[in-house]
């Protein structure tokens, strides 16, 4: 299994998960138009993904999902409440399959699972993706830390983890209070240490990579995220390699 990062970041969110004649798309926060370039720019044709997996329906993770099904003829994956909230029902040019959390699924050769995460929106979910005895978990937009999301990361060969802030950044930078609270709150997004702290409850010797995303640009910097990641990984004796993706340029296509 492979896995190529698009964009990650409050800007837009798409990552490409492809295992023999399978691919699919993890969210698709950026233009269709911009998708599309992008995956031109990696060597893969758009015509080629079969299906998208929306983890939830804020823009940053949705906005180019139905032009891009209709456009190129893939399904759509989504739970009953992220299709509610962006119209999915009754879409005829955008065929909608249901996700239910912690019901598993496949579709070619790559198997699926859903589960249902914390954060301000209708239904939101993190997945993971099995194929090639691999196992890629993709979860970000999480306000707090659950027992059974812990469980969730347990086994998994590749994470895809949220690090969106640095906890001190975030207090003294220039969002309104309101936000802040928002962002920090439990159902806002993850911290560094929040983050690392599941890292290093979870790592198992089948761990082989991990990547931060959803960096805020304004509230965290990469050095602080891969440094939160580096101390988890040591904390866990684990020898996993790891880095950050970045809004512009996502993340090298690497094998889950």
């Amino acid at each position: 299994m492979r896995v190529t990062v698009l964009a990650s970041g409050s800007g837009g969110n798409a990552c490409v998960v492809e295992s023999g004649k399978t691919r699919v798309l993890v969210d698709a926060g950026l233009s269709a138009k911009e998708i599309e370039k992008r995956l031109a720019v990696r060597g893969i044709g758009a015509e080629t993904i079969r299906a998208i997996f929306i983890t939830h329906e804020h823009g940053d993770h949705s906005i180019g999902a139905l032009t891009f099904a209709a456009r190129f003829g893939c399904s759509l994956f989504a739970t009953a409440g992220t299709a509610d909230a962006l119209g999915l029902e009754g879409n005829l040019f955008s065929p909608f399959v249901r996700m239910e959390s912690c019901r598993e699924g496949r579709i070619g050769e790559i198997g699926f699972r859903p589960l249902g995460t914390p954060h301000d929106s209708n239904e939101s979910v993190a997945y993971a993706f099995e194929a090639d005895e691999a196992r890629v978990v993709i979860a970000s937009d999480l306000g707090h830390v659950q027992r059974q999301f812990l469980d969730f990361l347990r086994g998994a060969t590749t994470l895809l983890l949220e690090f969106n802030h640095d906890e001190d950044m975030l207090r003294d930078g220039p969002y309104v209070w309101p936000l802040k609270q928002r962002i920090a709150g439990g159902w806002g997004h993850l911290s560094n240490r929040q983050s690392a702290d599941a890292v290093s409850t979870t790592a198992g010797e089948r761990l082989r990579r991990v990547v931060a995303t959803h960096l805020s640009r304004a509230n965290n910097t990469p050095a602080l995220a891969l440094a939160a990641l580096a101390s988890a990984l040591e904390v866990a004796e684990s020898g996993a390699a790891y880095g950050a993706a970045d809004q512009d340029d996502g993340y090298e296509t690497f094998d889950a």
